[in-house]
């Protein structure tokens, strides 16, 4: 059997949420030195976070940040920028340090072709995997999942593919507004289905989008959930923008009103039929790629 890429805390518990702050959420926190960065992990435990998705460049601050997020009980995902395989060495070594149970990475290269991004995956992902860490490529603009229509290519060159869900990207380059067509949803499903990692981001205030971003939240939920087995995690990173830390609780509780949304979907346990997420389907889209 092949390397199951998602989180797993080892445990026969049922399969569970991990709300959690990610570093570009704790700088905008107002997290720049050991003393802030100290005061605000304490407000995330006293407000019921449970991780960080730390990012760090070496060693001394990779150390320093471990104890900080031990000494709390605060489990640790690791993000990275890569452009190719080599580039992981580093985060993957970092991640092994600091016993991260996974890895998020943006990829470069949003003017590649999509044979050369499977190539590039592929290689990615025999390395992550191999050395026991869950992968999931960050969906973001200006890397190899540039847009909707990108993503599903990438999808369809390399269906072993896994995401980190940040769609506040395709929003903004697509300018949708609050109603969107049959085609654009067929398009994120594609991708929430296969989302083991979330970014959660929304604007300072509510707006006509928030209720689509959080039914894409409840579909990949629903979807995560009927693949998961005991003991699986599913790490969901608040990032509060401008909104500071009031934003930061607002996105917790739309998350943990999508979570329980997602439970409702799903029905009773016994009717629950796990199944693997099909290949998608190659679908019209606006944007070119070669």
């Amino acid at each position: 059997m092949g390397f199951r890429n998602v989180v797993n805390d080892g445990s026969s518990n049922e399969p569970r949420l991990r709300l959690q702050q990610s570093m570009a959420g704790m700088r905008d926190l107002g997290g720049a030195d050991a003393a802030s960065i100290s005061q605000i992990l304490d407000r995330m435990a006293a407000a019921g976070f449970s991780g960080l998705e730390a990012s760090c460049r070496n060693e001394q601050d990779a150390d320093e940040l471990a104890t900080m997020l031990r000494d709390r009980s605060l489990a640790i995902g690791f993000s990275a920028v890569a452009e190719n395989v080599d580039d992981l060495l580093n985060p993957l070594e970092l991640s092994h340090r600091m016993r991260a149970d996974y890895l998020s990475v943006r990829v470069l290269g949003s003017l590649k072709a999509s044979p050369d991004i499977a190539e590039v995956l592929e290689e990615m992902y025999g390395l992550a995997n191999d050395a026991g860490l869950p992968l999931f490529i960050e969906t973001r603009a200006g890397s190899i999942t540039q847009d909707l229509r990108r993503t599903v290519k990438v999808i369809n060159r390399f269906k072993k593919v896994r995401f980190t869900g940040d769609f506040t990207d395709y929003l903004a380059a697509s300018q949708l507004g609050a109603d969107w067509s049959e085609n654009v949803w067929d398009h994120f499903r594609q991708i929430a289905r296969r989302c083991g990692n979330w970014h959660g981001t929304l604007d300072a205030s509510p707006s006509a989008l928030t209720p689509q971003i959080k039914k894409l939240w409840i579909l990949g939920m629903v979807e995560w959930q009927n693949r998961a087995r005991p003991g699986d995690v599913l790490p969901f990173s608040c990032e509060p923008g401008p909104g500071g830390w009031e934003q930061c609780l607002a996105i917790k509780r739309l998350l943990e009103e999508a979570w329980a949304q997602a439970k409702l979907e799903r029905g009773p346990e016994e009717n629950h039929v796990t199944v693997e997420v099909p290949p998608p389907a190659e679908i019209a889209v606006n944007q070119g790629m070669h």
